[in-house]
């Protein structure tokens, strides 16, 4: 697959986004999954044991990457984890998915439709530097990051954000938003606020300069090498002790990952996001491993009218190329145990999924050149497929390939080494399909960045279905029981009408130490906040 429709699952067609937009936030998610994809499940589980939480010293948390930046207002979904420890958000996603109080300490959609967002904020809390958190200084940095055009901007594209009291606000939106509360989460930057005297000064807010947050850490330049390690302090006036897990966090940025675990034996590391080609060692070595499979990798059919390739601008065209893959065999030679097979573009537990759509589609090449024969192509035909050298895309390019060959597809695989490319090339008409990496997300913000009209990048032809479109529509005005509903059948209507050839889930890994706790994953949360690691007995 290839995209972001983000980052853990969070309007309606996005046709107010600009082509530059697009490809910052495609840039951003794919700059995710390549982060991310170093995960590693299928055998891992959703936690490791823990034991009793006690007040930890130093944790030492290694990730592959270092941060675009140290701004919440302009950091990418990669960098995320180097922002939320000083730079406390409205609200927070738990390790389980749910949405609690941070800043915010209630809030609620008024009446009907999902377009506003009623915000009452905790009283007494203060900035690391002393100046209260109040409603117009949250209201200050939602629209500055709504101005920042970073990745996340376009979520609060169509918000009018007032503050209706020193502790009140209200966030109206031009376009119904389901998940505005779980945008505004940790999770995301934009929801990480900033204090009016870093606002002042945005161009301070890097590596080199103190953070100015309320989270529950301060970042501390004097103690910290930018692309090597950063440094964070326990904020001695931060509003709740109990979350201050740690006297001191530090995540250093380790590429190898043979390297991150000879590290953590020594206890250099405690916690490592890394690649799941570490999980043998990391086991021999009596680390405990977490994750979920989220990375989706496959074929993205974006042609879907025929403009291109005329062929798939036939569903039965589609669907051949779906019955055609054998899932289980390409993820076992590819991905091994780190694989997990689907044909739906979200993971079990998460928004949309039905058990019974993962029946769809079984290894059927016969029933694939019957599809072929009665669309027309008895012989076959080319198929060029975009795909990028990173991250397996071009290898798993090359085994659909091998794949559909047996059905008369004759598929040319033309892989680039830039993501820039690899994003434009999506948008110029020139391929038809794509092999790349999408990290699943809630229903919705699928539907913003992966399958909507207004999704430039990832739906590059601008593929459009009334039924799609009002669908979504509904889902995003609805309560959460009908919204589930919607959901499901938007995912049957994408499977059912072929519009992507997904291959399999790769996992997101965290390997651990003992004595740590807290690190979790869910459907909801599929990846780890160092917020929420403590130490244990």
């Amino acid at each position: 697959m290839h995209s972001l429709d983000s980052t853990s699952g969070r309007l309606t067609p996005r046709s107010l986004r600009t082509a530059r937009t697009g490809l910052v936030a495609a840039c951003a998610v794919l700059s995710l999954a390549l982060t991310a994809c170093g995960g590693g499940k299928n055998a891992a589980t959703g936690a490791q044991s823990t034991g009793k939480a006690v007040p930890g010293d130093t944790l030492t948390v290694a990730e592959q990457q270092a941060p675009t930046a140290l701004n919440p207002g302009t950091a990418d979904l990669g960098s995320v984890d180097f922002t939320m420890l000083s730079y406390e958000s409205l609200f927070y996603l738990s390790p389980e998915g749910t949405v609690q109080p941070a800043l915010a300490k209630s809030w609620k959609y008024v009446g009907t439709g999902n377009t506003e967002l009623s915000v009452t904020l905790r009283s007494g809390v203060k900035f690391a530097d002393g100046e209260a958190v109040t409603a117009d200084a949250v209201k200050a940095s939602l629209e500055y990051a709504k101005k920042a055009q970073g990745n996340q901007a376009h979520y609060l594209t169509d918000a009018t954000i007032t503050a209706t009291g020193p502790l009140a606000l209200t966030i109206k939106l031009a376009k119904a938003n389901p998940i505005l509360p779980t945008l505004l989460t940790q999770s995301y930057g934009i929801g990480q606020i900033i204090s009016p005297k870093g606002l002042a000064s945005t161009s301070s807010l890097t590596p080199t300069r103190t953070s100015q947050g309320a989270g529950p850490y301060i970042y501390q330049p004097s103690d910290s090498v930018a692309g090597d390690h950063y440094t964070y302090t326990a904020n001695p006036g931060y509003y709740d002790k109990t979350k201050q897990h740690y006297k001191k966090i530090v995540i250093r940025i380790v590429q190898n990952g043979q390297t991150a675990v000879n590290a953590m034996k020594t206890g250099q590391i405690d916690v490592y996001k890394g690649d799941y080609t570490s999980a043998a060692s990391a086991k021999a070595a009596g680390m405990s491993t977490v994750g979920l499979p989220v990375i989706l990798q496959g074929l993205s059919l974006i042609d879907r009218a025929g403009e291109v390739s005329k062929p798939l601008g036939d569903v039965r065209v589609r669907q051949a190329i779906n019955y055609a893959i054998d899932r289980d065999a390409v993820t076992k030679a590819l991905l091994g145990s780190a694989g997990t097979p689907t044909v739906q573009t979200v993971i079990k537990g998460g928004d949309g999924y039905s058990a019974d759509l993962a029946k769809e589609y079984p290894y059927d090449p016969a029933k694939a050149k019957q599809l072929l024969k009665q669309a027309g192509y008895a012989d076959g035909f080319t198929l060029p497929v975009l795909a990028a050298t990173f991250v397996g895309f071009d290898t798993m390019a090359e085994a659909i390939a091998g794949q559909l060959s047996k059905v008369g597809i004759k598929v040319k695989v033309t892989a680039v080494t830039s993501i820039t490319t690899f994003v434009e090339d999506q948008t110029n008409h020139k391929y038809p399909a794509v092999s790349g990496g999408f990290t699943e997300e809630p229903m919705y913000l699928e539907g913003l960045d992966l399958f909507m009209p207004g999704s430039k990048v990832f739906n590059g032809f601008g593929s459009t279905a009334p039924e799609l479109t009002e669908l979504f529509d509904k889902a995003a005005a609805a309560e959460p029981a009908e919204r589930a509903k919607l959901d499901q059948q938007m995912q049957e209507y994408l499977v059912k009408n072929a519009w992507y050839a997904p291959v399999a889930f790769t996992p997101v890994n965290y390997y651990v130490r003992p004595g740590i706790g807290g690190v979790k994953v869910s459907a909801g949360a599929p990846f780890v906040s160092p917020l929420a690691i403590y130490a244990t007995k």
